[in-house]
């Protein structure tokens, strides 16, 4: 027998929508909530659902961290099975968060470091080698990620993360992806979306991060690797560098990914309890360090992985990997999502 399913949302239930089509898809019932409702709680404990399938937003950083603060209620407090996990929740779009994590599980990375006062971050850019890399707290698709190439541009940075603009992040659509005539194809097509989709830009232009920074050390690369684990399912590629990023490009290379590499996120994910989430890697000097953990992860190729030009997973049995051919990535991965979701669910719950 399925479990009562609840599917979590915040305001737009658009972006569930996937969530919703996977349950139609394996004929499991389910009921939706807005986390943001007045009786979002009350809802939820008077229906007593069994799993709750999240989607945390990852645009705007307050909308984030109210999440979050009902998210761990929920986990922590009631004791709901989630998936993903509060923690995986909370490390997604929250480089703040993900910095002291990384740190915190000595899991290998780029040094980081979150200053939040102006006098230190103006020392700390004067005796730090260039380039090095400023990051917003959230941003998805390498968005609020600036390069600085000397103190000079350093120090206008910081200037503007601690004055009333705050942050520089993207408003607007990709462009390195899209096109302006594409934008505008889209705009004539569809006014509605193209209204709601300003909406949303201009709610993300005033809701910028202020008053502290994130800064990385810069990892000479020309590709980062990608490797989406989902339950035991793992997936990799390359994501190839168009002009001086890798994240939001869509470029990737369907390379056969090292046993090392699937073994390092093996490892990770196995001592830190992740089951679901999309880990980008810089390969460099001999080892890999993590730069990315997305509870959340979208794509917009059919699959994200293949071997010999067959889309498949690969799998740990009997203390190797094999390839396992097959499309396991439909409906943007979340068919596979939600089957592990309910088979976690049913191991924890056998009754």
């Amino acid at each position: 027998m399925n479990p009562k399913v609840m599917i979590i949302y915040s305001r737009d239930i658009k972006t569930i929508s996937k969530w919703m089509s996977a349950c139609s898809k394996a004929k499991i019932e389910y009921t939706v909530n807005d986390i943001f409702d007045r009786d979002w709680l009350r809802k939820i404990t008077e229906s007593n659902p069994n799993v709750l399938l999240l989607r945390p937003p990852g645009a705007i950083e307050q909308e984030k961290n109210l999440y979050d603060e009902k998210i761990y209620i929920l986990s922590k407090i009631l004791g709901y099975f989630t998936f993903p996990s509060y923690e995986e929740c909370i490390i997604y779009e929250n480089k703040k968060m993900l910095s002291y994590y990384l740190e915190a599980n000595k899991i290998p990375h780029p040094k980081s470091w979150m200053i939040n006062h102006h006098k230190d971050s103006m020392e700390f850019v004067r005796n730090v080698k260039y380039p090095i890399v400023f990051k917003s707290s959230i941003g998805a698709s390498g968005s609020g990620v600036v390069i600085a190439k000397n103190c000079s541009e350093a120090k206008q940075y910081i200037n503007r993360a601690f004055s009333n603009k705050g942050i520089p992040v993207r408003i607007g659509p990709n462009r390195v992806t899209g096109s302006p005539l594409s934008w505008l194809k889209k705009a004539v097509k569809s006014p509605r979306y193209c209204k709601q989709r300003l909406s949303e830009y201009r709610e993300r232009s005033k809701n910028r991060s202020k008053n502290y920074v994130i800064i990385q050390e810069y990892i000479p690369h020309d590709f980062e690797w990608r490797v989406a684990k989902i339950g035991k399912s793992y997936f990799a590629h390359k994501k190839i560098k168009i002009k001086d990023k890798c994240s939001g490009t869509k470029g990737i290379d369907y390379v056969t990914p090292p046993e090392e590499l699937l073994n390092f996120v093996k490892d990770i994910s196995e001592k830190n309890n992740i089951l679901s989430a999309a880990f980008d890697l810089f390969e460099y000097q001999g080892s890999y360090l993590v730069n990315e953990i997305q509870a959340i992860f979208g794509h917009v190729q059919d699959h994200i992985c293949e071997f010999n030009g067959k889309p498949g997973r690969y799998l740990y049995k009997d203390n190797q990997w094999i390839f396992e051919e097959g499309n396991f990535n439909t409906n943007e991965s979340y068919d596979l999502r939600l089957e592990v979701a309910i088979d976690l669910y049913k191991e924890v719950n056998p009754n």
